[in-house]
């Protein structure tokens, strides 16, 4: 029984998160659908901030890893394409069997800055670092083939000028975060480690700049301080949503009483006795040949409908 329980739990778990993302992806349709020029724009001012505040490391941090060999350049590109499900993946199943509260807690963050990320993606498209004529970077996932669709524009296919915040650095320091949670100094020290290869990595392979882990990083604090509200408060909204709920309850079952008290006549007989079918048409009795109500009524030799106000129609077609 407990087992059963703990299923369902989970598969709860997996369907409520797969239809959040899958809502965050679907949302790119909600914004320009060629924000190309818009994008490339906002990376220059991008650039040209960065350079007044000695932040444009992207170059120079692809050409280092490159330098030091070629595996390390693609080590950090399958670590930018799988290291952040993985580590969110694994995260999430650890807090979920040790700290089912933390657990919860970890989820509502996550969802919360899906949420603030397609906010400013549709408000901020922003064209990455591989897509900046002249930067001289190279697009490492689409050269190694790790692009999961390089030519698709479908529904589900990810925002290419969705570069700030970076999401990716974002939840590395999510996971930091849970780490650090959970205690122990091979926790703390791993969790660093893991955000601190995330930001290397989001910067080598050409996909963002450093200020999009700085607004990553912001992002999150908001998303915590959203989080910690909302446990403060998760209470009274409980209570408030139950009482709209039953208020609303309440309101049709008297809406739907009322409607059945209401009594409609039954006009079928009278209009049956009225009309008749005249060419696919109904006219008055009056017009007609027939002038009395009774010979519109069936004699014995007739045989009668399954239902009774149908009899005298039954008789006028025959």
């Amino acid at each position: 029984m407990q087992g059963t329980v703990v299923f369902k739990t989970i598969t709860k778990e997996i369907a409520l998160i797969g239809a959040c993302y899958l809502t965050f992806a679907l949302a790119k349709n909600f914004t320009d659908p060629s924000p190309v020029l818009t994008a490339v724009a906002n990376g220059w001012s991008i650039l040209r901030i960065e350079s007044t505040l000695a932040l444009n490391w992207e170059p120079f941090v692809q050409q280092v890893i490159g330098k030091i060999s070629m595996g390390a350049l693609i080590a950090t590109t399958y670590f930018y394409v799988a290291g952040m499900w993985l580590g969110l993946i694994a995260m999430a199943i650890f807090m979920f069997l040790r700290d089912r509260v933390a657990y919860i807690n970890l989820r509502r963050t996550f969802v919360i800055s899906m949420v603030l990320g397609a906010i400013v993606f549709a408000l901020f498209p922003l064209a990455p670092p591989r897509f900046m004529p002249g930067l001289g970077m190279t697009d490492t996932v689409t050269m190694l083939g790790l692009d999961p669709a390089p030519n698709s524009d479908s529904a589900i296919s990810y925002n290419r000028f969705a570069a700030m915040p970076s999401l990716h650095y974002a939840w590395a320091l999510l996971i930091m975060t849970a780490m650090f949670r959970i205690g122990g100094l091979w926790f703390k020290i791993g969790g660093f480690v893991y955000q601190a290869l995330m930001f290397i990595a989001i910067i080598a392979t050409a996909n963002h700049y450093v200020l999009d882990a700085v607004a990553g990083a912001i992002l999150l604090v908001v998303a915590i301080h959203i989080n910690r509200w909302w446990n403060r408060y998760d209470q009274r909204l409980n209570t408030f949503g139950e009482s709209l709920l039953a208020q609303i309850r309440d309101l049709d079952q008297k809406c739907r009483k009322k409607m059945g008290s209401i009594e409609v006549p039954d006009l079928r007989l009278q209009f049956m006795s009225d009309f008749m079918l005249k060419d696919g048409y109904a006219i008055q009795s009056s017009q007609s040949k027939i002038v009395s109500s009774t010979m519109l009524r069936p004699n014995t030799s007739h045989q009668l409908s399954f239902r009774p106000e149908l009899n005298y129609l039954s008789f006028v077609l025959n």
